[in-house]
């Protein structure tokens, strides 16, 4: 049976791939872990552990946002061990002055999740515009992510940041020419930003396919888990 390895965002959790598991899941083995490293190499380390002790050869690779940025890295460094490779809303890091800045803002994110706890934290980050969109799925849903948030620790997410933070990320845009099996990259529409990013992923990327997914903004597969599912196991089934 095929693998399927899912990589959750920041501040995240392996469960929030739960709903699209469910529909795109038929056949495979899904594996949803909840990443506890606190640097890119870290986390590549940990998923490559994790398949080496369950007796892994190869697996499809999804991801969304740093968990997506970290599936890029390891499709980059670590061909050979992936069937397919899926990002959502991701990019290969930031560059120049966009970096020094994101590191900054990073930095300080970090700081203050120490001195005010995690209650600041997921009010703060609910709120950012980046995660409008979440707002389309109801009350109930977005009361189901407050609650994950909060799940968290203040110290592991402040280090978080500061380790594998976009901002502390060193770019490696160079790296995604070794990725030869196919991908699959995914935006939501409504994130311009992101959109951006992934038309740059797909000119760096021979084998990669890209999908502007309607009515989505960054956060796609929850937002739009429907057409995400299908996206992904259109991909998934591709031989």
């Amino acid at each position: 049976m095929e693998v399927v390895t899912c990589l959750h965002g920041f501040s995240q959790h392996g469960a929030s791939w739960g709903e699209l598991s469910a529909l795109a899941g038929d056949g495979r083995r899904w594996l949803t872990p909840d990443l506890t490293a606190t640097t890119l190499q870290g986390t590549v380390d940990e998923v490559l552990e994790l398949w080496d002790r369950e007796g892994i050869v190869r697996s499809h690779l999804v991801g969304y946002s740093q968990g997506g940025r970290v599936a890029l890295y390891l499709a980059g460094t670590h061909p050979d061990r992936l069937l397919s490779l899926t990002a959502i809303s991701a990019h290969a890091g930031l560059e120049g002055p966009a970096r020094t800045a994101r590191l900054r803002e990073d930095l300080a994110l970090a700081d203050r999740i120490e001195r005010e706890g995690l209650d600041w934290f997921a009010g703060y980050w609910a709120a950012q515009p980046l995660f409008r969109g979440l707002a389309r799925r109801g009350p109930d849903f977005l009361e189901r992510l407050d609650q994950d948030r909060r799940r968290n620790h203040a110290r592991r997410l402040a280090a978080t940041l500061r380790g594998m933070g976009a901002g502390a990320t060193p770019p490696f845009w160079d790296r995604l020419a070794a990725i030869h099996v196919r991908t699959l990259l995914l935006a939501g529409a409504e994130d311009e930003r992101y959109v951006a990013f992934a038309r740059r992923l797909a000119r760096a990327i021979p084998p990669s396919r890209l999908e502007i997914v309607a009515d989505a903004g960054h956060a796609v597969h929850l937002e739009q888990p429907e057409a995400t599912a299908r996206l992904l196991e259109h991909h998934l089934s591709r031989r």
